[in-house]
């Protein structure tokens, strides 16, 4: 997985928490672009003075109060990989991605079953520009960190998670702490409010066009899958099984849902086995079934933290 999950903005006191954050006040070795080693807090203020004044002269008086002064970057890896491995094909996926274009320091963590290393990354290049990676690029870091994984000995692939079967995006950092410490985020709240209202309705809401979008989107995907399948049952006995592969993969791909949608779907169910009665609403922190089908973002889902595609065997 590598994911963008924040940024700083505006005062120093946001980059300064952000910076104790990952190098747990100090007690955890950072690395900067140029390989220096972070290894308390003094040294750790210096840098965040240092990219303070240079995020401010570098973008040539264009900043705003509310600017960004750095973007957070977290690569990780499912439990049982090596976070050695890990540690160094970040490592040279951040000279990669940002050596020679902009300040950024690195810092790995081992306080979970998934080795991740977080990479925050200086917001104003050297060329002034500001940090703004799209979808694209995002593809683009997967697929290099990928590539530097496989050239350490690990297994890894990286494909747009539409593709491996995960409908929705994973949740929000902040979101998945708040939840673990069984506190329900107001997007939540907001979700469940409009999940009820819907599924009080005589007949659901037409879809918006955003959800066509997606809907069209795995559609392509499965038709694009099933058509290697067609070439592949041409083929020997190998490719044949494989085909049969495929087509299972397929047809146990999640429906395109969003989780305020499959809330919807789930009280829906509960009003027609129970007509008169009020809409329940689960608990915080708590799946409906069709979530727990599909939502990548579980904390008990194996894969949560993987951006390799469950792939049928043999591929």
């Amino acid at each position: 997985m590598v994911k963008i999950t924040g940024r700083s903005r505006g005062s120093a006191g946001h980059l300064k928490a952000h910076m104790d954050y990952i190098t747990r006040n100090g007690r955890l070795q950072g690395e900067t672009q140029d390989g220096d080693r972070i290894t308390d807090r003094a040294a750790l203020r210096a840098l965040h003075e240092d990219w303070m004044l240079a995020n401010a002269a570098d973008a040539r008086g264009k900043s705003g109060p509310n600017a960004t002064q750095s973007v957070a970057v977290i690569l990780s890896m499912p439990p049982g990989s090596p976070p050695d491995r890990v540690e160094a094909a970040a490592r040279t996926w951040a000279k990669e991605t940002f050596g020679g274009k902009y300040d950024y320091l690195m810092a790995r963590h081992d306080d979970t079953d998934h080795p991740h290393v977080h990479v925050t990354v200086r917001a104003v290049g050297y060329d002034g520009k500001r940090l703004a990676p799209g979808p694209a690029d995002l593809q683009q870091y997967r697929e290099r960190f990928a590539h530097q994984l496989r050239r350490q000995g690990v297994e890894a692939e990286a494909t747009p998670r539409q593709a491996r079967g995960h409908v929705r995006k994973a949740n929000p950092i902040a979101v998945h702490h708040a939840e673990k410490r069984g506190v329900e985020p107001r997007v939540r709240t907001i979700a469940k409010r409009d999940a009820q209202r819907e599924a009080a309705k005589p007949k659901p809401p037409a879809p918006h066009d955003w959800s066509r979008d997606i809907q069209a989107r795995q559609d392509s995907i499965k038709r694009a899958y099933l058509g290697h399948a067609d070439e592949l049952e041409k083929g020997p006995g190998p490719d044949r099984q494989l085909a049969k592969d495929i087509r299972r993969f397929v047809a146990d791909m999640p429906v395109a849902l969003t989780r305020r949608q499959a809330m919807t779907v789930e009280l829906r169910k509960v009003l027609e086995q129970h007509p008169g009665r009020d809409s329940p609403m689960p608990p915080a922190g708590t799946a409906t079934p069709a979530q727990r089908v599909s939502d990548p973002s579980r904390p008990d889902r194996p894969d949560r933290a993987n951006d390799a595609p469950t792939r049928p065997k043999g591929r």
